[in-house]
C-alpha cells in the first residue's frame, strides 16, 4: 500500500508517517509538500483533513482513495463534508493501526468506511432537507446564494461573486433560513447541490 498524507498540521502528519513506516503492509508513505510535490508514484490512499480537503489535488493523486481524518467535527459538518467532497472513508486520530489497515482494505474493495453514528447523521441530514417543494419559495437571488453556500463560500466571497454587499448577503441568508425553517448553513448544502444540478441539466 502506498499512502500520501496531507494534513493541516505538519507535526501530526509526521507522527502518522512515522507510525505507518513501521507497518509492513504499507510499502511507501509520504507527506504532501506545500508545493504539491508527491514523492510517491500513483499512491493508493490520500489521508486528508478539514484544512486540506478543499485544496486542489496534484494530478498524481487523481486515482487515490480519500480517507478523511475527523478531529471531532459536528454531525452536520461531517454530513456536509461527505456530500460536498469525494470521501471514501472517515477515521479519527485515535484509530489504531490494525483498524486503519482494515479500513484501507475495505476501501480498496469498493466499500465506504464510515461508522454508524456518521451514517445516521448523514441520513438525518438528508431527511431534514426535503427541498424540492420548498425551493420554489426562494427568489432567484436566494437560490444563487444557496448554491454558493453549498460550495463552501463565505458571505464576503458570495457578495463578491454576485456583485452585492455583504450585508445584502446576510439579509438574504436570514430570509432563506426563515423560509426553509433551518438554522445552520450546512443544512442548505443538499438543496444547493440539487439546485446546482438542476442548472447543469
Amino acid at each position: 500500500m502506498k499512502i500520501v498524507i496531507s494534513l493541516g498540521s505538519f507535526l501530526l502528519a509526521k507522527a502518522l508517517q512515522e507510525q505507518m513506516q513501521n507497518t509492513p503492509a504499507i510499502t511507501e508513505v509520504a507527506i504532501l509538500g506545500p508545493d504539491g510535490d508527491i514523492r510517491i508514484f500513483e499512491p493508493d490512499f490520500l489521508i486528508t483533513d478539514v484544512y486540506t480537503i478543499k485544496q486542489k489535488r496534484p494530478a498524481g493523486l487523481a486515482r487515490a482513495k480519500t480517507v478523511f481524518l475527523d478531529y471531532g467535527l459536528s454531525e452536520d459538518s461531517i454530513a456536509c463534508m461527505i456530500i460536498t467532497n469525494k470521501i471514501d472513508g472517515i477515521m479519527t486520530p485515535d484509530t489504531d493501526m490494525r483498524l486503519l489497515l482494515k479500513a484501507f482494505q475495505a476501501i480498496s474493495n469498493g466499500q465506504i468506511w464510515i461508522d454508524n453514528c456518521k451514517i445516521k447523521a448523514l441520513v438525518n441530514f438528508a431527511d431534514n432537507s426535503k427541498d424540492s417543494v420548498i425551493a420554489g419559495s426562494l427568489s432567484n437571488k436566494e437560490r444563487e446564494i444557496v448554491i454558493n453556500i453549498s460550495q463552501g463560500l463565505t458571505n464576503k466571497e458570495i457578495a463578491s461573486q454576485l456583485f452585492i454587499s455583504e450585508q445584502t448577503v446576510k439579509t438574504h441568508i436570514n430570509s432563506i433560513f426563515k423560509k426553509l425553517n433551518v438554522t445552520r448553513r450546512t443544512q442548505l448544502v443538499p438543496l444547493g447541490i440539487k439546485l446546482r444540478g438542476d442548472l447543469i441539466s
